[in-house]
């Protein structure tokens, strides 16, 4: 060996080898709700980290007795925080010789317990790699997020730097609009709001947006955090965010051209590799002329890393741009003031401040546990007494209307209580979709001043359009409250007795066949799909290569798995077509029979022509009263004391089905009528 060579090994820096830092604690990880904090002390590194050297591994040991409750963390001596691993495991019991590499083939979601061996993190490791100085103390943070009920204990953790650290994905430009969000190097957690910064780029349609353009759709403060149940597991987390004033104070604000509001949500739609699928429900509940939550598609970078297609969404809440029902204040308690808004919820039942009130009924095939609501507006530390009254009373009514044997009765029955319309309209979009969550999870309700009770707006569809491996999810045939029905024990009842009126399953099949020729038309649907398909060819390429899981199964995708973007966008064109055929086959738009009456006694009541045209003429008792509603439940002509025949002058009003209701002497007529 040279004297030259022996001079350039002695030259040679010690950081370009790699170098771990451990300790044994053996000390318990606190379930009192605090967080955990076990410090190592690192020296005689480098006095900067980069490319070329910075963390690279992290290995932890510990035992506890439900890994799905911890959220474990390492925090960086400036108070940079990456995210290693939460809610994975379940019930199971610990992480034991366990390392995080960001260049592991597999992730920490993607195995189980006992979890031995490397895999990539949740988080993004390449934060590290941003010019600290790694000397002093780096911290292993867990915390208990269901605290007072499960016990566990850290043994040792240690972390490993050297010359392959992992570095941010280099991302630069979108056809789509870009949002880029600063932490400070705070990890986004669940739960718990942090505090940071959003910059929107959007230069409008047909234009490419770069990450280093000035922030032009918004640049201000936002406290965020992780959302999602099923989907909380999943590494590309979903998050709402909430845009406020330097003070911290809420500040309503349009973004990506949706009305100014300051409750936002970003959806990651991981499972879902279309990427579109919320997009697609909330798009056709909004053509059938009803409110659903609006969506636009955007890219993600937060602290300077890519996270891929989100879509920005706004979250449920009662607004005149959104649902758009009275503001109830908490001193409104009585007369009609007490009569609205309110939006209520059936939904996962976890979370420390769940509040509501516990229905007379139990879901069909359960008699454990008793069908429970949830407040949603006003929410459940806002809601005074007399407001929690009186909605529980609003919907104990409407039930027991539902179940009662004059169930059917257009005055006497649940139409009493609930929008005709809006629970047609809801069920066909849920029956579409074959969504596995429909009517027992995610399930929405709403009710104006003075107004009834109305389905919606829909949420959570993910797992719908055949992207569920499990509960005939992926079927084009069969209704999904049926399956429910049979197979589960969560139905809530009111959904398969709505069925069981006549009256109704004629308005719903007739309301199909009129969105069949509009908003539902296979040309349609079609267009949709393809227009989204388009828009994201660019951006679609970017996000599955950080999230390369194209042709890999990912819960709960069904099989065949569709190997490239442009399959999954094929396969879901066709499920949706053939979904759609079928319901057009099962749904039979036609005449029934009165309420309240046997067949064959329509000489009561004569109506001609039907279908009509500019005038309809109705023929009945002595005395009788009449109206006719559209397939919304509105009265669109009624009239009063009518002897022996009306003249309804219908050439204003729009082709469709309606219904024509007569009342005389307690009898009830009603029957479906076209235009």
């Amino acid at each position: 060996m040279t004297k030259l060579t022996c001079l350039f090994f002695l030259l040679l820096p010690l950081f370009s080898l790699a170098q771990t830092f451990n300790d044994t604690f053996n000390l318990a990880i606190p379930d009192d709700g605090n967080v955990g904090y076990y410090d190592i002390e690192v020296s005689g590194l480098p006095t900067a980290t980069g490319a070329d050297f910075g963390v690279e591994t992290v290995c932890i040991n510990l035992t506890h007795t439900w890994n799905a409750d911890l959220f474990i963390s390492l925090v960086a001596p400036d108070g940079t925080e990456a995210e290693l691993s939460s809610d994975n495991g379940g019930d199971t019991d610990g992480y034991l010789n366990t390392c995080f590499n960001a260049d592991s083939t597999l992730g920490i979601w993607e195995v189980g317990w006992p979890y031995t061996g490397t895999f990539k993190p949740e988080g993004f490791m390449s934060v590290f790699q941003n010019g600290l100085n790694p000397n002093g103390t780096w911290r292993l943070k867990i915390r208990d997020t269901y605290p007072f009920a499960d016990a566990g204990e850290l043994f040792d953790w240690g972390i490993t730097f050297g010359p392959n650290p992992p570095t941010p994905y280099p991302f630069f430009s979108s056809d789509l609009p870009i949002l880029k969000i600063s932490t400070n190097g705070q990890v986004v957690a669940n739960e718990v709001k942090v505090t940071a910064n959003l910059q929107v780029i959007d230069n409008g349609p047909g234009q490419a947006n770069f990450v280093d353009d000035p922030a032009n759709g918004f640049d201000g403060q936002i406290a965020i955090e992780q959302r999602g149940n099923s989907s909380g597991w999943m590494p590309k987390k979903s998050f709402n965010f909430e845009t406020r004033q330097p003070d911290g104070s809420n500040l309503n604000t349009p973004l990506l051209g949706l009305p100014a509001e300051n409750d936002w949500v970003l959806l990651a739609n991981y499972s879902d590799k279309t990427l579109i699928r919320n997009y697609l429900a909330q798009t056709l509940f909004e053509k059938m002329g009803r409110y659903g939550s609006r969506m636009r598609h955007c890219e993600l970078v937060i602290d300077g890393e890519y996270r891929g297609v989100y879509v920005l969404a706004e979250r449920i809440k009662r607004d005149s741009q959104r649902v758009d029902i009275a503001k109830l204040d908490p001193d409104e308690t009585t007369g009609e003031d007490l009569t609205g808004g309110y939006i209520i919820k059936i939904d996962w039942q976890n979370g420390t401040n769940l509040g509501g009130f516990e229905s007379q009924f139990f879901p069909l095939n359960n008699t454990a546990n008793r069908l429970y609501y949830q407040y949603h507006y006003p929410k459940a530390d806002e809601i005074v007494p007399e407001q929690a009254e009186y909605i529980r009373s609003y919907v104990d009514s409407f039930e027991q209307a539902m179940n009662s044997p004059q169930f059917q009765d257009p005055d006497l029955g649940w139409r009493r209580y609930a929008g005709e319309g809006s629970f047609t309209d809801f069920i066909l979009l849920y029956e579409l979709s074959n969504n596995v969550d429909a009517y027992w999870l995610s399930t929405f309700f709403h009710k104006d001043k003075n107004g009834k009770l109305r389905a919606g707006p829909p949420w959570d569809f993910d797992l719908a359009f055949r992207n569920a491996d499990y509960s005939d999810g992926a079927s084009t045939s069969g209704w999904r409250y049926q399956w429910l029905a049979n197979n589960t024990d969560l139905l809530p009842f009111f959904w398969r007795r709505i069925w069981q009126d006549t009256a109704f399953a004629q308005q719903a099949a007739c309301r199909w066949q009129e969105l069949r020729n509009g908003a539902l038309h296979p040309d349609s649907l079609r267009a949709i799909i393809a227009e989204k398909e388009a828009q994201l060819a660019g951006p679609q390429a970017e996000n599955f290569t950080v999230w390369n899981i194209l042709g890999t199964y990912v819960w709960p995708n069904p099989e065949p798995l569709p190997q490239t973007y442009a399959e999954e966008i094929s396969a879901l064109q066709a499920w949706v077509a053939e979904r759609a055929a079928w319901m057009d086959a099962n749904l039979s738009c036609s005449p029934v029979t009165a309420v309240g009456e046997a067949p064959g006694t329509w000489s009561s009541l004569g109506i001609a022509p039907n279908p009509f045209d500019n005038q309809l003429v109705v023929s009945g008792p002595d005395h009788f009263d009449l109206r006719l509603t559209n397939v919304l439940g509105e009265v669109v002509w009624q009239a009063f004391d009518l002897k022996n025949r009306a003249e309804v002058a219908t050439a204003a009003l729009p082709a469709g089905c309606y219904w024509l209701t007569a009342t005389s002497g307690g009898r009830v007529w009603s029957r479906l009528v076209m235009k």
